[in-house]
C-alpha cells in the first residue's frame, strides 16, 4: 500500500441533531474507522479508496439503515484527505 494509499481516504464528518443522544459506534465500525472528537460529532475514515461508500449517497443510505436516523437528524460533509491533525484543527467544523 502506498503512502498516498492511507494519506488520501474519504472521510465523512457528521454533526447529529441536539435531540440525539448519540451513537453506538460499535454497530457503525463496519463503514469506517470511527471517532468523535467532541459530543455530537463525528468522523468517519473509510478503510479503503475502493469502498462502495466512497460515494456520499450509498454512504448516507447505509448510515440512516444502520442508525434509524433520517436526513433531518443529522449534517454530513465528505472530504478526501490528506488526512492530518492539522488540517482537522484548522477546519471550522472542530
Amino acid at each position: 500500500m502506498g503512502i498516498n494509499n492511507v494519506l488520501h481516504r474519504r472521510q465523512y464528518k457528521i454533526v447529529i441533531d441536539d435531540t440525539i443522544n448519540g451513537l453506538n459506534l460499535d454497530t457503525l465500525g463496519n463503514l469506517g474507522i470511527w471517532s468523535n472528537p467532541k459530543n455530537k460529532h463525528y468522523l468517519v475514515t473509510l478503510r479503503s479508496n475502493e469502498d462502495p461508500n466512497t460515494d456520499i449517497g450509498t454512504f448516507i443510505k447505509a448510515f440512516e439503515k444502520k442508525t434509524g436516523l433520517t436526513s433531518d437528524n443529522f449534517t454530513i460533509q465528505s472530504q478526501t484527505g490528506p488526512l492530518t491533525l492539522q488540517r482537522a484543527v484548522d477546519d471550522e467544523w472542530f
